[in-house]
């Protein structure tokens, strides 16, 4: 079945009776659902409405009634869970947010595809919601014909709060704002936190850690108890406008090994990240950090560790 449009699915209801429009597009659905029998229970076919969240099957009389009454699950225009192919229709039409997706997480969900990107029948855990949720978030438009899609517009809006450190209420107004500039069928949210939203799965762990406000140390592992800096005595916590207790200063960690693993997964990067192990040095020329004198100096003091090029040596060159 060649694909249309699927703007029918979230526009059901003309006043109180269905659009014709509706009607057509969920038979369209049942035959489609019919033409994938891999992931059907026999005669049963998953059910896309809000409450069976493709967790249930039905016979296709019993689905058609669920979306008439209930409508389809929010954001389901690619319908992976009934067999539409993800990575047949990614090689079509490239999509570099599909492809991060994949590269950050598909190695811990590949098992919810197929060879040809149809999705496995099986119950889906938390991690492999998110999984499904962002694999559609960077296959649906962020309205019909834009040519961003729902992720690519919370990355951005992501990434330009970070760069320029933007405060959470500019980026709100700024949100809102978006919203009102674009048609109404959209999908973005109108504050930042819901933007936000979209990307979860994609974050990587951190912790935050209290610390003396001098720097002494940190209230963690033995210390992590104590109220005040056993070096200089100064208080862990002070009060805000309301009169609340909070940490007078607090340090981030993020842990370097997830963020590897991360870099290594994505292909591009990882094929950056041995760069200097396969193209030629010139002669005097600094073209990259391993021309540098204390890049050398590990490799000399090193042997066995520099005979790895996937081994991170700029980290090394950091701490030295």
């Amino acid at each position: 079945m060649k694909r249309r449009e699927r703007s029918w699915m979230y526009d059901r209801l003309d006043g109180r009776n269905l659009k014709p429009d509706f009607l057509k597009g969920v038979g369209e659905f049942i035959e489609f659902c019919k033409e994938h029998p891999t992931c059907n229970d026999g005669d049963k076919i998953r059910c896309p409405c809000p409450l069976c969240d493709n967790r249930r099957f039905h016979d296709t009389e019993t689905v058609s009634v669920h979306l008439y009454k209930k409508r389809f699950v929010r954001n389901y225009y690619q319908w992976i869970c009934q067999g539409e192919s993800l990575i047949e229709s990614s090689r079509v039409q490239p999509n570099q947010y599909r492809d991060m997706v994949i590269d950050a997480l598909g190695n811990n969900q590949e098992h919810l595809l197929n060879e040809e990107g149809n999705s496995v029948e099986e119950e889906l855990n938390d991690e492999a919601k998110k999984f499904i949720n962002l694999l559609k978030a960077a296959g649906d438009p962020l309205y019909e014909g834009s040519k961003l899609s729902v992720l690519e517009m919370a990355s951005r809006i992501a990434s330009l709060k970070c760069e320029f450190n933007l405060k959470h209420r500019c980026v709100d107004g700024f949100v809102s704002l978006l919203n009102d500039a674009i048609p109404n069928n959209n999908q973005m949210g109108r504050t930042f936190n819901r933007t936000k939203n979209v990307l979860e799965g994609l974050e990587l762990p951190h912790e935050r850690i209290h610390t003396c406000p001098k720097g002494c140390l940190l209230f963690w592992k033995g210390d992590a108890q104590l109220d005040k800096c056993r070096a200089c005595g100064s208080d862990r916590y002070k009060k805000n406008a309301k009169g609340k207790l909070i940490p007078a200063k607090v340090l981030i960690y993020f842990p370097i090994t997830p963020r590897l693993q991360r870099l290594y997964a994505t292909k591009n990067i990882s094929e950056d990240m041995t760069w200097h192990a396969k193209n030629p040095r010139v002669q005097n020329t600094f073209a990259h950090p391993s021309d540098s004198e204390a890049w050398k100096h590990l490799d000399t003091t090193f042997p066995n560790f520099a005979s790895e090029p996937r081994n991170v040596m700029c980290i090394m060159n950091l701490v030295v």
